[in-house]
């Protein structure tokens, strides 16, 4: 029978949604496996070629990441650039060099099993460790054997060099490297088995405007090279194969999403009031620098949430004073009036760095993480905050501790802040003296004592992802609980509530710098309860200020109140839908039923 004749079956997929738009297109399938190397032995008289075979595999390797890092660096900016230094340091790594040599001198192997040997050992310890980043590294650590066994072997990679023509990107995995080398105009959409929304293609796909899905689990292992995709990157499916019915479905979302986009692109220049004056800040949640101009043509007004810990764990190295005083000033002086909430470090739970040590927790989200992590090494703290005050001289820049539990915590930190300031104007140092300090509000204990945190610091940021998870008792990561967590829980809006009575109390603003405002159920209720600034991704800045700019605060206050009486989650959405439905029925595409 002729195959190609065979009709191909329908086949949805389901993942993490890590870069909005919809794409259709046919399958790139990146095909960057490592070769299988077999163990061959060589003779004594080999030995020395051999190892001469390995350097020689090494230094064009290290040619091989330098080209990719200036192409990476000339596309999408310096700092991202930088995420290839870990391979760099893997292979530099002497260790890594010297057991390689060892093997090929004693067992009398080749290089390439040699190689394969030493790593596998390090991949064999990363495998049995659960965590997101350094699961990660394991990959940065295949990507590096990978390149050197085809140098070794005098095989090409071909990857995404080979992408000459507008296709949908297939990979089990992406590595930096291998996102490097891709022409953007090419490319419509990643879709990858593994990954989360914080793995490097995700972050590649946000900043290049590219639509991406991960964690789809195997996805690369039904599609074929020239199969139709459908990518959905708003809700996180893939259609592998779409029927006729399926492409034109997708052809109006696509249509409507487009056309609402351009839609809320002309508010860019507005301010973010309700009908009946009640006005909102609108800032942006940024990883990177270059995340700037997307905050500014989303019509931003600030950054209400800095990550800063993206600058330190994508490097092997600790990042000195001088360069993150570069790299936090750099966001500063795009935004000179408008303000920026630097977070100091916030390492530990799913996000760990090469330089910290052993960080291996039972239960790293209840562990060694945020302040508590930053207290206990001040001299990573001293030096971040030294960087930031200096860059807080170019604007209106505050600084933010996050997973604050006790009040203590927020003392200390504020002493030593005195104590950097003090240092920098002995030095000489321009700072910026009047750099207001907060608090991310992530803890139900936080929320206990917010009346006490209250007096001790200049602001509150909300930050709903850890709250919902510690309130609730749900590890959102947990597919067998995770239809648990629910930000629209009455317990969890009465925690919000109580944080803005004390915010209010003690004449202090209040944000939120968590994912609640992106649904309009969330973004309505955190209206009605009285926060001063939502804080959210750039693209989702339009979608926000249609619906603050489009009901009066008086009726989501209303909501709110009405909310807080009710005992379940579900109660409180079918509240606010009917209350849109009835009410304001033009906010009706926003609700979840209409993107699909």
């Amino acid at each position: 029978m002729d195959e190609a004749k065979i009709e191909k079956k329908e086949i949805t997929f389901s993942g993490i949604p890590a870069s909005p738009g919809i794409a259709f297109g046919e399958a790139f399938v990146v095909n960057v496996e490592e070769q299988p190397v077999a163990e061959e032995h060589i003779g004594a008289e080999e030995v020395d070629a051999e190892i001469d075979r390995f350097t020689s595999a090494l230094a064009a390797t290290e040619t091989e990441l330098g080209n990719l890092h200036r192409a990476l660096e000339d596309e999408m900016g310096e700092e991202h650039g930088k995420i290839l230094d870990t391979h760099r340091m893997i292979l530099a790594d002497e260790i890594m060099r010297g057991d390689t040599i060892r093997a090929i001198r004693e067992r009398k192997v080749t290089a390439a099993y040699a190689l394969h040997l030493t790593l596998d050992r390090v991949l064999t310890t990363f495998a049995g460790i659960k965590d997101e980043f350094l699961r990660e590294r394991a990959a940065d650590i295949r990507d590096v054997r990978r390149r050197v066994l085809h140098n070794l072997l005098g095989q090409k990679i071909e990857g995404f060099s080979a992408l000459r023509k507008k296709a949908i990107v297939v990979a089990r995995d992406l590595t930096p490297s291998d996102t490097a080398g891709i022409d953007k105009k090419y490319c419509l959409a990643f879709v990858t088995d593994s990954g989360g929304s914080t793995s490097h293609a995700a972050i590649l796909a946000r900043s290049a405007g590219i639509p991406a899905v991960v964690g789809l689990t195997d996805l690369s292992r039904h599609a074929k090279p020239h199969d139709q995709l459908i990518v959905d990157g708003i809700t996180g499916t893939v259609i592998l194969n779409p029927t006729p019915e399926s492409i034109d479905m997708y052809r109006e979302v696509q249509a409507r999403y487009r056309e609402l986009e351009r839609e809320l692109l002309t508010l860019r220049d507005y301010p973010a009031v309700t009908l009946d004056g009640h006005t909102i800040e609108l800032s942006a949640n940024i990883e990177v620098p270059d995340e700037v101009d997307d905050a500014l043509s989303h019509g931003a007004r600030g950054v209400g949430l800095f990550r800063t810990e993206y600058f330190f764990i994508t490097r092997a190295t600790l990042p000195g004073e001088e360069e993150q005083y570069r790299y936090y000033a750099s966001v500063v002086k795009r935004m000179p009036s408008d303000p920026v909430i630097i977070r100091t470090l916030d390492v530990g739970g799913d996000k760990i760095a090469r330089w910290v040590g052993d960080l291996e927790e039972a239960n790293p989200f209840m562990g060694w993480r945020g302040i508590r992590f930053t207290l206990a090494r001040t001299d990573i703290f001293r030096t971040q905050l030294r960087a930031i005050f200096r860059a807080a001289a170019h604007g209106n820049v505050k600084i933010m501790f996050p997973m604050v539990s006790v009040l203590e915590e927020v003392r200390l930190a504020r002493e030593i802040c005195e104590e950097v300031k003090e240092d920098l104007k002995r030095n000489r140092y321009q700072i910026g003296e009047k750099a207001e300090i907060g608090v991310m509000i992530e803890t139900p204990a936080a929320v206990a004592i917010a009346d006490h945190l209250a007096r001790e610091v200049d602001f509150f940021s909300i930050g709903t992802n850890d709250l919902v998870q510690y309130a609730l008792a749900v590890d959102r990561g947990n597919t067998k609980v995770s239809y648990l967590y629910d930000a629209l829980h009455p317990g969890i809006l009465r925690l919000l509530r109580d944080t803005v009575a004390a915010a209010r109390k003690n004449k202090i603003w209040v944000g939120v710098c968590g994912e609640m405002p992106s649904s309009i159920q969330g973004a309505l209720v955190l209206l009605g309860l009285g926060l001063d600034e939502f804080s959210a991704a750039p693209y989702l800045i339009p979608t926000i200020k249609k619906i603050v700019r489009s009901v009066t605060y008086d009726e989501t206050r209303s909501l709110a109140r009405k909310a807080l009486g009710m005992g379940t989650a579900r109660e409180v959405r079918e509240h606010i839908e009917r209350y849109i439905r009835d009410k304001r029925p033009e906010l009706g595409e926003f609700l979840p039923e209409a993107a699909s």
